[in-house]
């Protein structure tokens, strides 16, 4: 155990053990912050969904303006150059899947 603290005091005082740190630090932000901007897709997807089902017949029809919703408020929120057409689609999937029951 004694060398195991002696072998952490080495590192630290080396620099190894704080730049370690400090990596660490940075990739937790990175993920952490790529979940709240998944978050915010999702949530405008759902509301999207809910809104062309309730609005539009077809699900060609409900899918593309529910495309255009999520679009829309992206670009209100001044977050659309974040999101990728792909991650738009695949949000919108999920929220129909959560919709009806499948997540």
């Amino acid at each position: 155990m004694n060398n195991l603290i002696e072998l952490l005091k080495a590192l630290w005082e080396i620099g190894i053990l704080p730049a370690l740190l400090i990596l660490a630090i940075v990739h937790l932000r990175t993920v952490v912050d790529g979940n709240a901007k998944m978050q915010t897709v999702l949530d405008i997807a759902e509301k999207a969904v809910s809104w062309a089902e309730d609005n539009f017949d077809g699900g060609a029809k409900q899918k593309a303006e529910a495309l255009k919703f999520v679009s829309d408020e992206l670009l209100k929120l001044d977050k659309a150059h974040l999101f990728t057409a792909s991650e738009v689609d695949t949000a919108i999937e999920w929220a129909v899947g959560k919709m009806k029951g499948m997540i």
